[in-house]
């Protein structure tokens, strides 16, 4: 017997409704479930930091370029930076939201709209801390370098710090050779900085065929930041996205700078979140890469930093070695100096401020004092791999 019409769309529309009620209370008895998953990565990672081995092997090694690969494929596939975009668009958000609040709020509807922005906030917050913690957060309770790379380190003498110095102003020296510079005689890239950036993965395909653990998924691609100018007010040559896997360096920094911080931004999509540790593995990259000016780019770095460590162990020590460092790479370092003076001030502190307390809450217990760590790293490295090759000129005395 057929149903009536009248039947028929009552029994549908009865239906109907009974989906909507139970869609209503499923996100009633969800709404607030963020508040659970917010904290379980941060304990996740705390349960983790007394089993670096397992994490070595077992996240870093087999999941972490498993779940990294789809994010990686997005970001390489973009030829702009989508950290960027994001940072311009979040205040055109905030607009258009106060513009909806306050219209809710006229329509006497601002609780429930309040309600519903905590929950959005809210599993937005969820999702980020889960992405950032799997992407990155996790890494820092990784085996330390030294160990992974066989490269105990310990405290070494101030002359063991000035026999590497001489090492690496030398090899500067060699490779700027190869490089070209402005009229000033300050070095200057041979490519163009797009394809700069482009070739920064090429030293870790070269480096890789040592150190096994930098190929365990393919580099990303570094993104130029079109606002780099202003972004230099922070002092922040780059900086690494975890939630989507994207490298991003500052165009704007001096010339010679910018291959070692697109290769020490593609060692924190590897896994790498250690600053030190990052900073290492852009030199051993560097070093190791076909284009003179990334080999120029590390050594430099390289240099720098042992002059800083050797000036604060041993100033007699300095004063005696700097004369090994070449007049390009001094006229390479004072346009630094005078292109980094220019925006010293308040922003540029509180962003060290910044910095230094996002270091600590991720087990970095001497904050931005951690990259000077890489200077053992690269003694490490120094004494096991270059001492029984090719022994420095001797040093001046003091």
């Amino acid at each position: 017997m057929k149903q009536p019409a009248e039947f028929s769309d009552a029994v549908g529309t009865g239906k109907m409704m009974q989906r909507i009620r139970s869609r209503r209370d499923w996100a009633r008895h969800t709404r607030l479930l963020w508040l659970i998953l917010l904290p379980i990565p941060f304990l996740l990672r705390s349960l983790l930091t007394d089993a670096p081995e397992w994490v070595e092997q077992v996240y870093i090694q087999r999941f972490f370029p498993v779940w990294s690969q789809p994010f990686r494929i997005f970001s390489n596939s973009i030829p702009f930076s989508v950290t960027e975009l994001a940072v311009i668009l979040l205040p055109v958000s905030l607009i258009i939201w106060l513009a909806a609040a306050r219209r809710a709020v006229r329509k006497h509807q601002g609780h429930p709209f309040f309600r519903r922005s905590l929950g959005v906030l809210g599993w937005i917050a969820a999702i980020a801390a889960w992405q950032f913690m799997l992407l990155h957060g996790i890494a820092y309770t990784r085996e330390p370098v030294s160990r992974s790379f066989n490269l105990p380190t310990r405290a070494r003498a101030a002359e063991e710090v000035a026999q590497t110095l001489a090492w690496t102003a030398r090899q500067a020296e060699s490779a700027r050779a190869a490089c070209l510079e402005d009229e000033a005689g300050v070095f200057t890239l041979q490519k163009s900085l797009r394809d700069t950036l482009d070739a920064a993965g090429a030293g870790y395909l070269a480096a890789g065929q040592d150190w096994p653990l930098l190929q365990i998924a393919p580099p990303a691609r570094p993104k130029p930041v079109l606002l780099s100018h202003y972004w230099s007010y922070t002092g922040i040559t780059g900086l690494y996205n975890p939630l989507w896997v994207e490298a991003n360096v500052n165009i704007d920094q001096p010339a010679y700078l910018l291959p070692a911080a697109a290769s020490h931004e593609i060692a924190h999509t590897l896994g790498f979140a250690r600053e030190d540790e990052a900073g290492f593995v852009s030199f051993l990259t560097g070093i190791t890469h076909p284009d003179p000016d990334f080999r120029y780019s590390s050594y430099a770095d390289a240099t720098i930093r042992l002059l800083n460590c050797l000036a604060a162990v041993d100033l007699d020590l300095y004063r005696a070695t700097v004369p090994l460092v070449s007049d390009g790479v001094w006229r390479d370092i004072a346009a630094a100096n005078d292109y980094w003076q220019q925006f010293e001030g308040p922003v540029q502190e509180t962003s060290s401020t910044i910095n230094d307390a996002y270091l600590k809450a991720n087990l970095q217990t001497d904050g931005v004092h951690s990259y000077g760590r890489m200077v053992d790293l690269l003694l490490a490295w120094y004494e096991k791999n270059q001492t029984q090759k090719t022994l420095p000129e001797a040093l001046p005395t003091p």
